[in-house]
């Protein structure tokens, strides 16, 4: 999720029609800088983390009243932040492999800076918590009696939960459960690289297309062919894919220079593209808000990424300055800088929380869970800060001395 991205200068560019022999010109002063960043992606990310924490935190509340029943009701597709974030991560990542494809250098820096980016953080979130549950007799002294954990420990170190997720037919401990997100981000991550690196131009754009329109026939099907299909839809890399490879399509189309201006000049079909998805999203908030269920499993994550991903390309692309001035708001900016380790650690705040004052008080259970989760959520962001400050920037500084 890092943050360096491109920009356009649409102010330049006058086309005057569709045609699209005139997209294949020259056009002058629209020079493209991929080093330059875009602080509305920031603001973006903080959107996504946004969703999420609403998810976990209010928006999941069950409660027997009818008014809060009512206010709740548009906050049910809140969980579609994750998908926010891949479409997010295909764009930046990919922008870096295709801007770096023709280094010396490019594996190596490209893995290394993925490694102080995203390691540091999650090697001791994931050794606090497992600490509990692996069978070291040496640990008893310190944490009581150990627990056993259904999913191997060791997957958690290699990436490789979400395989064992689907055995298990569920997340498994849900403090650790947002983690399935990374294990797919970096088995994707395994694979595109060498793509990018390999493929022509052509073989690029058309190797994501097939995995675009694949991956929503793939969920389709993978329901009748293996155990907990349904789930796996939801977890599993290969069923996750369009949304990534759309962040990556993205970046592919803003860095050729007359697709680009074609976007700019004729903002409005992005605008229908990014309406005509938005329509799907009041029939799937209420007839089908969970990620588990058939219409959503199927073509509706693949609506969200299309979403998602023309809001990207608007951002990019639109020339909206409202858009601009919202996404640049301070708290949304600082939100989306602290996303990745307020993602991580959420959860896990969040239940120490609501058990606490589930074991202290007598509110019920609609109360213990919203204000469990208000007060993890404020916890987490304050965790998170301190996090970035004293600990994720050196590490970030650390990565950035490999170069392309």
């Amino acid at each position: 999720m890092n943050s360096s991205a491109v920009a356009a200068s649409p102010s330049a560019v006058k086309i005057p029609s569709l045609a699209f022999p005139r997209l294949l010109r020259r056009i002058e002063n629209t020079a493209y800088k991929p080093a330059e960043r875009i602080p509305a992606l920031d603001g973006l990310r903080g959107v996504a983390i946004l969703l999420v924490l609403l998810r976990h935190s209010v928006a999941g509340t069950e409660t027997t009243s009818t008014f809060w029943s009512a206010i709740l009701i548009p906050l049910r597709l809140t969980w579609s932040g994750v998908d926010l974030f891949f479409v997010l991560s295909g764009f930046l990542i990919g922008g870096i492999l295709l801007d770096a494809r023709n280094s010396r250098r490019y594996f190596k820096t490209f893995y290394m800076r993925r490694a102080f980016r995203i390691l540091p953080v999650y090697v001791v979130f994931i050794l606090l918590y497992l600490g509990r549950h692996l069978p070291i007799p040496a640990l008893v002294h310190f944490v009581g009696d150990t627990s056993r954990l259904p999913i191997p420990w060791l997957s958690f170190l290699t990436f490789t939960q979400n395989f064992w997720m689907v055995a298990f037919g569920w997340f498994g401990p849900m403090a650790i459960a947002p983690t399935w997100s990374l294990a797919v981000e970096e088995q994707f991550y395994l694979t595109i690289p060498f793509l990018i690196r390999r493929a022509g131009s052509a073989t690029l754009y058309i190797s994501l297309l097939l995995t675009i329109v694949s991956a929503p026939f793939l969920r389709a099907m993978l329901p009748h062919l293996i155990t907990h299909g349904g789930f796996g839809c939801y977890v599993l890399m290969p069923c996750r894919a369009d949304a990534l490879c759309m962040g990556v399509m993205a970046a592919l189309l803003v860095r050729n220079e007359s697709c680009r201006v074609w976007i700019t000049a004729h903002r409005w079909v992005l605008y229908v593209v990014t309406g005509l998805t938005f329509l799907g999203i009041p029939f799937l908030t209420y007839w089908a808000p969970e990620q588990y269920a058939p219409p959503m499993s199927t073509w509706g994550l693949t609506c969200l990424a299309i979403f998602y991903m023309s809001v990207l390309l608007s951002v990019i692309c639109g020339n909206a300055p409202w858009i601009e001035n919202l996404l640049t708001n301070p708290t949304l900016m600082k939100l989306g800088t602290l996303a990745y380790c307020t993602y991580l650690i959420h959860s896990i705040i969040i239940e120490v929380f609501r058990s606490m004052i589930h074991a202290h008080s007598h509110l019920s259970p609609a109360e213990v869970w919203a204000s469990g989760g208000i007060l993890g959520v404020m916890t987490a962001l304050s965790v998170a800060s301190l996090s970035w400050k004293f600990f994720e920037q050196p590490f970030l500084r650390l990565g950035h001395r490999y170069t392309y």
